[in-house]
């Protein structure tokens, strides 16, 4: 897969922080982890398996992706570039970032998020997660709520948080016309309530990470806080990596890169993401003993 994402460290409001340390739940320390910097991640969705391009914070893998900055308000205006598909780890320097976009918790607790979903193999997902009493962040494309409307149901059951990842995972969605992006936000959106007509939809994530001032406004118009990361596996990247190998880099990735305050980024849909599963099998009882695990606060 091939795609381009932003991530950078940011800083979140006082109130975000707040209600974050007051969903928060405590986890024991325990194992010894690396603490440096972000990973890479991109992934792109429209039918088939998704292109991610990356945009890269500290420590990323090789992706192509851009940059971003984050800025405490929900609506933002600035200006952040996509990275050619393919390539994971390149990130664009010569764009301004984009204000407005979270890419750390602002506390010391780790959030983990999915992208591209529902998909198949969202019930493995959700069955490790409930197993390790974790909650995490769904990022839902418009046309897998369609096909697997009682994924989303059980997502919202156990209690995981629901961010808006656009219709068809269209890359260059912020590039177009403010009434282009309003009807793709507000149609996910919709889509989404038919499933589950109460469950708050409270975060928005560009695909390939590549936000712009627009999209940024638009989806903060719609109640929506942009979402970025600091984490990226390249999960997406299955050109790269396939089977026991990619499984092997998510997990190096996630434990070389997590740190207090990490968003992770990761894919339960979008195409084969077995070895994605593979590796939070691992993954999901080694970071609850590290750090207290949060779904993004509602």
């Amino acid at each position: 897969m091939s795609r381009t994402r932003l991530a950078a460290g940011a800083v979140i409001s006082a109130a975000a922080v707040l209600a974050i340390a007051g969903c928060a739940s405590t986890a024991p320390s325990a194992n010894s982890w690396h603490a440096s910097g972000s990973g890479s991640a991109p992934a792109a969705e429209s039918g088939g398996p998704i292109s991610h391009p990356i945009a890269g914070g500290a420590g990323s893998s090789s992706s192509s992706k851009p940059a971003a900055s984050t800025s405490p308000s929900a609506s933002a205006s600035a200006s952040a570039p996509a990275s050619a598909p393919a390539s994971p780890s390149a990130s664009t320097s010569s764009a301004p970032p984009v204000d407005g976009i979270l890419h750390n918790t602002g506390s010391g607790a780790v959030a983990l998020t999915f992208d591209d979903g529902p998909g198949p193999d969202t019930p493995k997902l959700l069955a490790m997660l409930r197993a390790q009493g974790i909650k995490a962040t769904f990022c839902l494309i418009g046309v897998n709520v369609q096909e697997y409307p009682k994924y989303v149901q059980q997502i919202v059951q156990d209690g995981h948080t629901l961010c808006n990842h656009t219709w068809k995972h269209d890359e260059s969605l912020g590039k177009k016309s403010a009434d282009t992006i309003r009807a793709d936000l507000q149609k996910t959106n919709d889509e989404i309530h038919k499933v589950v007509p109460n469950a708050p939809i409270k975060y928005f994530r560009h695909p390939g990470g590549n936000f712009t001032p627009l999209a940024v406004q638009i989806a903060s118009e719609l109640g929506m806080q942009s979402l970025g990361w600091s984490v990226d596996p390249s999960d997406w990247n299955t050109k790269k990596w396939s089977g026991q190998q990619m499984t092997n880099h998510i997990i190096s990735n996630v434990r070389n890169n997590t740190k207090p305050g990490s968003i992770v980024l990761s894919h339960d849909g979008g195409g084969d993401r077995s070895s994605t599963m593979a590796a939070y099998k691992t993954l999901l009882p080694e970071l609850k003993g590290k750090f207290t695990l949060i779904a993004m606060p509602v």
